[in-house]
């Protein structure tokens, strides 16, 4: 049944965003859609999307400026709320905006240590049926290996464009950005390996407190991609830095630098090998709640563990001041077809994952590296609209699965 509902909701979007591409418009616009998903991770997800557009005199396309206000829910706890502004045009001389306010909340985020080599134990978390009360030793608590945590953000990101493609998309860009981030933590009782880690001194006091974690951003971005939803061929490679000062307001002092390339090689017309590298180290006094994030220059993700990183591995299974993970993916158009004057595509997509996190003293270390894979089934729409579904498993897990739209990379 929740599989029904994403795909419905995935159809209601998909309607709404292809009747828009209709006509060119002007003056202003407006919608909304369902906001549905699954995930293995957090469950099933609800909420709405709201869509308001001016396209100005003139039609510029895809739009002069939108604001896009966001409600969402999981079943697993997890509240995300924003409202999200962007306009190519607003600034003049080739410079975007583009500006989010966040509220999130849950209440059972994933924490399972910090270092590569974090221990799970499954049993700590459940209660096995068959067991008579005095010989249930092993259970501790069902959401031992969470904590809660609340956050709100304001962030805004200027990019220019250094070059353009002939369709006026960016080829190389450069990228100034600023943040202000307070978040809340807390153990989840006595019991939680987070409050296990206070006591041991592990985590410190200030962190379970939060904070602000207030930042720039600099960056730079070379996007050679054939189409940005379903690449055939180019790449998209950034690099960004992120410095989070005193200076600024933040209780923390550190940095952070991400390198990210994703590259897409066309075997056949049908057959494309896509891959995404990232690597990224921070310096300083970063906070164990920072350390689940990853930078980039367009959406910002956590891993290591999860549908954004290791698809497969819990969320954020693994943390540590350094990181490096890769996708490396085979995606196969096997069925291409037309109904109602559109154009639709079934793909299957074979997926291997892998990576890893560093701490400050063992950086030389290339073992242990954590794996997962699966595969996929992709619904594409007239090339632009996605649904996908993966499939994945590691040594600790069973099958995850994951719905949303398009490609992860």
């Amino acid at each position: 049944m929740k599989r029904i509902l994403v795909l419905g909701g995935a159809l209601i979007i998909a309607f709404s965003v292809l009747s828009a591409q209709e006509k060119q418009r002007t003056g202003w616009g407006w919608g909304g859609v369902p906001a549905i998903n699954y995930n293995a991770d957090e469950g099933f997800g609800y909420g709405v999307v709201g869509n308001i557009y001016n396209y100005a005199e003139g039609g510029y396309a895809p739009y002069y400026w939108t604001v896009q206000p966001q409600i969402f829910f999981t079943t697993g706890g997890k509240q995300e709320h924003w409202l999200w502004f962007d306009s190519p045009y607003l600034l003049g001389n080739g410079i975007r905006l583009t500006a989010e306010l966040k509220m999130f909340k849950q209440l059972y985020d994933p924490y399972y240590g910090i270092g590569n080599e974090s221990e799970y134990d499954e049993l700590l978390t459940k209660l096995d049926e068959n067991d008579v009360p005095e010989d249930t030793t092993l259970f501790l608590d069902e959401h031992y290996y969470t904590y809660y945590r609340e956050r709100f953000s304001l962030k805004a990101d200027f990019m220019k464009a250094l070059s353009t493609h002939e369709n006026g998309r960016p080829k190389l860009s450069v990228l100034l950005g600023f943040g202000i981030q307070s978040t809340k933590n807390d153990t989840n009782g006595t019991t939680s390996k987070l409050a296990v880690d206070l006591a041991d001194n592990v985590i410190s006091p200030k962190e379970i407190d939060g904070g602000l974690t207030n930042y720039i951003k600099l960056g730079v971005i070379h996007d050679t991609r054939d189409n940005e939803p379903a690449p055939n061929s180019g790449h998209w490679t950034d690099f960004v830095v992120e410095i989070y000062p005193k200076l600024l307001g933040s209780d923390y002092q550190y940095s952070r630098m991400t390198l990210t390339d994703r590259r897409y090689f066309s075997i056949t017309r049908k057959l494309v090998y896509a891959q995404r590298l990232l690597f990224e180290k921070c310096f300083g006094d970063i906070p164990f709640f920072e350390m689940s994030f990853y930078g980039s220059s367009f959406k910002v993700n956590e891993g290591l563990g999860g549908s954004k990183s290791l698809r497969g591995v819990l969320k954020n299974r693994y943390l540590g001041q350094t990181k490096m993970f890769a996708n490396l993916e085979i995606r196969y158009k096997f069925l291409e077809f037309s109904a109602a004057g559109q154009d639709f595509y079934l793909a299957t997509n074979e997926f291997l994952d892998f990576g890893k996190v560093w701490g400050a003293n063992d950086e030389s270390d290339l073992s242990n590296f954590h794996l997962s894979y699966g595969a996929g089934l992709h619904i594409g729409w007239n090339e632009n609209f996605i649904i996908a579904v993966d499939g994945g498993t590691s040594e600790e897990t069973g099958l995850q699965l994951y719905i949303r739209l398009g490609y992860l990379f």
